[in-house]
């Protein structure tokens, strides 16, 4: 709910938070986050990893937070309708189950909020089953107390029976355990006082390794809930990031917990006055959702009206974590492919196929974690066109001035068509909450943004996996065919080698023939003379071979004798032509 009043008319925030608390505990909690000194201690409260919820309530005029309410307080908060000074209630970073019943959120989708944590699975030692049970055990229930014939030892590695029953009926399966197995898994859920979504955020901190498994992303993986109420609230739950420690060390905590409340930071510090841009690269991350009528005119496109709609875009687009994968600063995929290449065409080895199919699989679970992003700004936008469509459709059309009375018959026709299709739809109560027309154009820029620089990367990256793949394996080939093009070489040197002195050994075997005319009739000047001659004659035949069947010691030759000899004459007429 959105007022638009004058300030003279506007309730002071400390009477505001005293007519809901007659103790004065809310009056305390609550600071002025425009003053610089409550500013910054409100920044420390959200970087501290003991804050476990966080308020903020923002209006033009001035912005107040609270940490760590309880759920009295809470309750007290949603006990009385806004005041004409807090223009909007914002309200993000872990609440409750109270504030969900205030706004009748579903049973079911309250169950799935407060689900409880993965907890790991304990690591058991299996323990041989006997083959053949001699006694029977009074705790075995009757339909196993048989003794089992299993000649061919299939059932000895089947777990526990009433085990395996419990896992196949899905009887321990909880909403936590499917948002872990099923990083891409989103919820979109309309009711007539909320709009929730829900969906995974994948963090990565560079000063800590976060391995999920060869074929999940590195990271931290934590599922959130968004809600807008038609009341102007904004609810953010999310997953706590050390759901199974107790007493995590800061040391550990506080690096996860920067990357984890980054985007939350940077929304809060947008709303007050006292953080400004100081420079480009803070400009960049500077997130406006409050009108500041007095910082200049760029100011006055935000409505006090959009501020809700805003905070639900800005909480949702968490752009710093999509330029990280844009840029391969944090998920680094190029880099790592760039690197599998290196090698490949250094050594290339089926071993590098292996890595590149796990990093296919992560690649394909990021890219399905985006498309889930997809959907629910899809989703969204259609039934913002839906809901905008049945409110142009329930107000009456405007008479023109210049209507004549058969034009005012036709105009009351048609205005009591129009009333009946109206109390057609009130009578159905549309679900879910209308976005301003500012925080639809940003919705539609974000998934544009998705397509051309996160899903086409990630494209890019698989594509790339791909073609690496086919080129690993064309270079094991070509390894193999330069091993064998090798081998062929020397076997064709042993021959010509083998060829070479074959004429030799048959001519020391003629002159040591025991013949009449031979022995005895030759020196040993004619032996070697006769050597020479038909050793340069094999040496001169070879290479005629060699040249003739385009091979020379086993080298290929890819340029024939014959078209050499045709481009070498080609070439000296031409030189002759050209000297005349």
């Amino acid at each position: 709910m959105s007022y638009t009043t004058d300030s003279r008319e506007s309730t002071a925030p400390q009477d505001y938070y005293s007519s809901l608390d007659e103790e004065g505990s809310l009056v305390e909690r609550f600071k002025n986050i425009d003053d610089k000194t409550q500013f910054y201690t409100a920044m420390r409260r959200l970087e501290d990893p003991l804050t476990q919820n966080f308020v903020l309530d923002f209006g033009n005029e001035e912005a107040w937070c609270a940490s760590d309410l309880g759920t009295s307080e809470l309750k007290l908060l949603l006990s009385k309708p806004v005041s004409h000074f807090h223009g909007e209630r914002q309200m993000f970073r872990y609440t409750v189950d109270a504030i969900t019943k205030h706004y009748g959120v579903s049973e079911r989708l309250q169950g799935m909020m407060c689900t409880e944590p993965v907890h790991p699975a304990p690591k058991t030692t299996p323990t041989p089953l006997p083959t053949k049970r001699t006694s029977q055990s009074p705790s075995v229930a009757p339909s196993f107390q048989q003794e089992v014939d299993d000649p061919e030892n299939a059932l000895k590695h089947l777990a526990d029976p009433d085990r395996a029953r419990e896992s196949a009926s899905f009887k321990n399966l909880t909403f936590a355990q499917v948002t872990d197995q099923i990083w891409h898994f989103s919820s979109v859920d309309h009711g007539p006082r909320y709009t929730c979504i829900g969906y995974n955020t994948l963090f990565v901190i560079p000063t800590l390794s976060q391995p999920n498994g060869k074929d999940l992303p590195d990271g931290k993986r934590l599922w959130t809930w968004l809600v807008q109420c038609n009341d102007g609230t904004i609810i953010s739950i999310q997953e706590n990031p050390f759901p199974t420690r107790k007493g995590v060390p800061i040391d550990e905590a506080k690096p996860v917990l920067d990357i984890v409340r980054r985007n939350i930071r940077f929304i809060f510090a947008g709303v007050s006055r006292q953080h400004f841009a100081m420079s480009e690269s803070e400009s960049l991350i500077t997130i406006r959702v409050r009108h500041f009528s007095d910082l200049g005119p760029d100011q006055a496109n935000i409505k006090q009206e959009d501020g809700p709609s805003l905070l639900f875009y800005y909480i949702f687009d968490d752009w710093v974590s999509s330029y990280g994968l844009i840029a391969k600063r944090e998920h680094k995929y190029g880099v790592a492919l760039e690197n599998l290449r290196g090698q490949m065409l250094e050594r290339p080895v089926v071993d590098l196929v292996n890595e590149l199919h796990w990093l296919g699989r992560r690649l394909a679970v990021l890219k399905r974690l985006y498309q889930s992003y997809e959907l629910i700004m899809r989703r969204l936008l259609q039934r913002q066109r839906m809901l905008r469509d049945e409110a142009r459709s329930a107000q009456p059309a405007a008479i023109s001035y210049g209507a004549t009375f058969g034009d005012m018959e036709f105009v009351d026709m048609r205005q009591a068509s129009v009333v009946s299709n109206s109390s057609l739809h009130i009578t159905e109560k549309s679900v879910g909450v209308q976005l301003s027309s500012t925080a639809v154009a940003r919705f539609e820029r974000l998934v544009d943004r998705i397509n051309l620089y996160c899903l086409s990367e990630i494209e890019n990256c698989l594509n790339e996996k791909e073609s690496l793949t086919f080129l690993n394996f064309n270079l094991i080939a070509l390894k193999d065919s330069q091993a064998v093009e090798k081998l062929t070489r020397i076997t064709i040197l042993l021959a010509k080698a083998t060829i070479l002195f074959l004429p030799v050994s048959l001519m020391s075997a003629y002159f040591s023939t025991e013949l009449i005319g031979v022995k005895n009739g030759y020196t040993k000047t004619d032996y070697w003379v006769s050597f020479a001659v038909i050793f340069v004659a094999s040496v001169l035949l070879l290479t005629v071979f060699g040249y003739a069947s385009d091979t020379v010691e086993g080298k290929t030759i890819y340029r024939s004798m014959i078209r050499t000899f045709f481009r070498n004459s080609r070439q000296k007429m031409s030189r002759r032509r050209e000297g005349q």
